[in-house]
């Protein structure tokens, strides 16, 4: 649209340290900041709740989440006493 700039490079939008990792077994997340390591921890009773197997989630080391699939569910679920 005519007369429109596009948003400069560090304008507001807040820069993201986190990071992502694809393993094979899980998707493992180094969150960023404190209130996001809250934010998934308070998921953690509503993923892992007994009714659902699938997926699971769970942080070791502090501030790092690991969330599991399939079979790797079923397997991590296992070794933790989870049945």
């Amino acid at each position: 649209m005519a007369g429109t700039k596009p948003a400069a490079v560090g304008s507001g939008v807040p820069e993201h340290v986190g990071t992502l990792r694809i393993e094979e077994e899980c998707l493992e997340l180094d969150v960023a900041t404190p209130g996001e390591a809250s934010r998934l921890r308070s998921w953690i009773g509503r993923v892992n709740g007994p009714a659902y197997p699938q997926p699971y989630l769970v942080e070791g080391p502090p501030g790092v989440f690991r969330l599991y699939v399939g079979s790797a569910a079923e397997r991590v679920r296992t070794r933790h006493g989870i049945i």
